[in-house]
């Protein structure tokens, strides 16, 4: 959505000069608009500020366990490991394992969920550890 919103806009200021300008801008905003709608049937959601969130929340489990669960408001994860064990994660309601996972994070390591994933994150330690985990909304 970003480069042609910037395309169709860049083009819009260019357009000068009576009746022409008018229809011009007309078709570029009709352009514009047409673009905007099929993003949302796509499921995109524009850009939003983030105004609050929950957290930071631990996760602490060496079994199968929902670190966040799924939510349309939500905007961003995200997930630091500051224990010793490695935390693996997953993005959607398969069970995640230490072979079977999105990511896998280490000690000291920082994770944010791609921005606009609203599903569920599921994840397991290896081996002890705590994961901070903040959901931005």
């Amino acid at each position: 959505m970003g480069w042609q919103t910037r395309r169709i806009l860049d083009t819009v200021g260019t357009a000068t000069g009576g009746t022409q300008s008018i229809n011009y801008n007309l078709e570029a905003i009709e352009a514009l608009m047409i673009t905007l709608q099929a993003d949302v049937a796509d499921g995109l959601r524009p850009p939003n500020a983030t105004t609050g969130g929950t957290g930071p929340t631990t996760f602490t489990s060496t079994s199968y366990g929902t670190i966040a669960t799924s939510s349309t408001g939500r905007l961003g994860c995200t997930l630091f490991n500051e224990g010793a064990g490695r935390l693996h994660a997953t993005l959607g309601t398969s069970t995640t394992s230490t072979t079977l996972y999105t990511v896998s994070i280490g000690s000291g390591e920082y994770y944010e969920v791609p921005m606009n994933y609203t599903g569920l994150i599921g994840g397991i330690f290896a081996t002890a550890g705590t994961a901070r985990v903040t959901v931005l909304s």
